[in-house]
């Protein structure tokens, strides 16, 4: 077969490539619509446990409704919280949400965004799939597999400046408000929901040379695929155990404008199995565009489209 042929022949193998994305592309809205129904569900929301295994540290529940946390109730044994008479119990409540002073997961803003501008971009695929433009076509699947790896992402973990010391919950979304020794935090880590409490020393404070207290509780160090079969009720006998993390009390920070060491930290993962679907969900749809991208990719080279 001569270049000529090979190319004529790659053409029309691209040609049919082009029409038979029809059905990709109706495989790729309904898995991005129904991430976003998991990612926003009818009803009163996702109700989860926020409990220290081996301790009585932080004990609580949580309901998030979307990217939102529409209450909180949580009960939490550290040093050096205020009201509380040697090791009793501070009372952690979340006000009732205001426009201005709301719990707000910002990760999932993020992937919603996302997933709404990928459904967006699927409308106008299906535009240059019908009019056969390939290169239009592979600049439109590239996008997508862009914004879906970045949802992804958003789920996975959250980037540095949502982290503390860089980031705390606003105190006002609690009733009564946090006092400025205490930081509390509430993020995404591979799907599942993890909320951080700390009490602080100002190093301008008079408090700032006693000794520091670690108390501190990292629940479900297990990956992913253990996690999703713990939330949707798939055991396999695997003994839970609890592990240490590592912090380094001497270690100064800035926060809030202020020299601040960490005194307590307690830390609590709590699986939502409403984001463990839409993450494996998404991981599904990455791995359909990149084996797409990949054959229209090898078959435009073939037929000469740069």
């Amino acid at each position: 077969m001569t270049i000529d042929e090979e190319k004529a022949s790659a053409s029309r193998e691209l040609e049919w490539l082009l029409s038979s994305l029809d059905e990709t592309i109706s495989a790729l809205r309904s898995g991005l619509e129904e991430c976003l129904s998991l990612l926003n569900p009818n009803g009163p929301g996702s109700t989860l446990a926020l409990s220290t295994l081996r301790s009585e540290a932080l004990k609580g529940i949580i309901t998030r409704v979307g990217s939102r946390v529409t209450r909180g109730d949580m009960r939490v044994k550290m040093f050096g919280l205020p009201h509380t008479k040697g090791f009793q119990a501070y009372k952690l409540t979340l006000a009732a949400p205001t426009p201005n002073h709301t719990l707000i997961l910002e990760q999932l803003v993020d992937v919603n965004n996302y997933v709404i501008e990928s459904l967006e971009l699927l409308q106008l695929h299906a535009y240059f799939v019908a009019s056969m433009d390939p290169k239009s076509v592979m600049e439109k699947l590239c996008s997508l597999e862009s914004n879906v790896v970045a949802a992804r992402t958003a789920l996975k973990g959250a980037s540095l400046h949502r982290l503390f010391p860089f980031h705390a919950a606003d105190p006002k979304v609690f009733d009564p408000p946090l006092p400025s020794s205490v930081a509390f935090d509430l993020y995404i880590s591979e799907a599942a929901i993890i909320a951080e409490l700390r009490t602080l020393n100002s190093l301008a404070s008079s408090e700032a040379d006693k000794p520091s207290f670690l108390s501190l509780d990292t629940i479900s160090p297990f990956g992913f695929r253990e996690r999703f079969a713990a939330a949707v009720g798939i055991h396999h006998g695997t003994e839970k155990h609890t592990h240490g993390v590592e912090i380094n009390p001497d270690e100064v920070f800035i926060y809030n404008g202020m020299e601040v060491k960490v005194k307590e930290l307690v830390r609590v993962e709590s699986q939502d199995p409403s984001l463990m679907a839409a993450w494996a969900k998404l991981g599904g749809l990455e791995h359909v565009l990149r084996k797409t991208i990949k054959s229209l990719r090898f078959v435009m080279t073939a037929a000469g489209i740069e």
